[in-house]
């Protein structure tokens, strides 16, 4: 019989993510473990939905008093009995594959290891700043405990892996294995009709540390460009988030009103959203706070899926150094420093003008994602680590 493998990620089970496990259902009895609202829930495999905080409404400070009321909101109700399989005496799963360290599920799954319902716990770790997320009393026990009790941990990014060795996580029990995706589902698409249109796509939350402002601020520059006077730049903003109203503001009063898009897709159509674009930028930058008369970083861009998308469909990137981002371009696209508006800008309008180089970028760029991000490439990686894991 297949060995069963539980994939638990709460309210953040999602496509872009399950896409490189729907292979291993050849090797695998696969189940996941979503809340009752998960992002997305239609998989190749079968799916169990618990309550969870994360499912509340959306109210001031939510994950604020979660957070400190459950010391982590990413918590499923039942989820030790459903690991622990049916009745009839039979052991639950063979592997629960989890998220994060300090996640409450996590703690869990590793709860259901101890009462004997399930053999091996392994996680995934995205965060890359060391001790990050202990300041709500508790974390840092729950961090401390996941690094003693996972039989594995599966780090993002190398520097994923540093941050974990650096709060003390024994090197051996790590391996580097980042996202992938489906490269014959996101493809390139016709290159353009018109050499004077050029269609900017950025895909994410619309939040301040995602750089939306900085891209909307190097557009006002090139918008008064003459030398993109006889081009036709529109701007296309796939994503929801808290600062849509001031986003629509800022665009009215700078006269960028005709230039900017603002769209919602499922993710079905997110292929043919990309084979519209001839460029994607994603300028992150990390999120900093004072606390105590320190700046500290709290955020850094782990990885972000849509520049995955993106190589695989062929398109000229430009995004920053931050998190664990240069690891997945590669030398697949512009880097700039984070917040640097003067040079997106400049590196914007060097693409637009620059037909040749766009395309030039976008044949490395899919190049990439076909020698390293492809799903078939993840998914031959997951399946040696969990027969490796199960068989120790």
């Amino acid at each position: 019989m297949k060995p069963s493998i539980a994939v638990v990620r709460g309210k953040f089970l999602n496509r872009y993510e399950m896409q490189f496990f729907e292979p291993l259902v050849r090797d695998f009895r696969v189940t996941a473990f979503g809340s009752l609202f998960p992002y997305h829930n239609r998989f190749a495999f079968p799916v169990v939905k618990l309550p969870s905080p994360m499912d509340l409404p959306e109210f001031p400070y939510k994950m604020s008093i979660l957070n400190r009321l459950f010391i982590d909101a990413h918590y499923l109700w039942g989820l030790e009995e459903k690991l622990k399989g049916p009745p009839a005496g039979r052991q639950g799963f063979d592997l629960v594959h989890t998220a994060e360290t300090y996640y409450r599920y996590t703690q869990q799954c590793l709860d259901a290891k101890r009462k004997g319902y399930v053999r091996k716990v392994i996680a995934t770790v995205l965060e890359t700043i060391p001790h990050n997320n202990e300041g709500i009393h508790g974390r840092k026990q729950y961090k401390a405990r996941a690094r003693r009790e996972l039989d594995h941990m599966i780090a993002l990014t190398a520097k994923a892996k540093d941050a974990l060795v650096e709060e003390g996580a024994n090197p051996g029990k790590i391996t580097v294995i980042s996202h992938f995706i489906d490269t014959k589902r996101f493809t390139p698409g016709v290159k353009k009709r018109d050499p004077r249109a050029v269609t900017i796509l950025f895909v994410g939350r619309l939040e301040e540390y995602k750089g939306i402002f900085d891209i909307l601020e190097a557009l006002t520059i090139l918008r008064h460009d003459p030398d993109l006077s006889g081009t036709a730049i529109r701007a296309v903003f796939v994503g929801g988030g808290t600062e849509q109203a001031r986003m629509t503001a800022f665009e009215q009063s700078h006269g960028l009103g005709s230039l900017v898009i603002h769209e919602h897709h499922a993710y079905d159509d997110m292929p043919d959203v990309y084979r519209g674009a001839d460029i994607v930028v994603a300028p992150s930058k990390p999120r900093v706070v004072s606390r105590i008369g320190k700046r500290l970083t709290t955020w850094e861009e782990q990885y972000n899926t849509s520049l995955l998308e993106a190589q695989a469909s062929g398109l000229a990137i430009i995004t920053t150094k931050s998190g664990g981002i240069p690891e997945n371009i590669g030398e697949a696209g512009i880097l700039i420093a984070p917040g640097d508006t003067a040079s997106l800008s400049r590196e914007l309008k060097r693409l637009i003008t620059d037909r040749p180089l766009r395309i030039r970028l976008g044949d490395l760029a899919r190049k990439r994602a076909i020698r390293v991000h492809d799903i078939a490439i993840g998914a031959g990686k997951l399946t040696d680590l969990y027969r490796r894991i199960l068989s120790e």
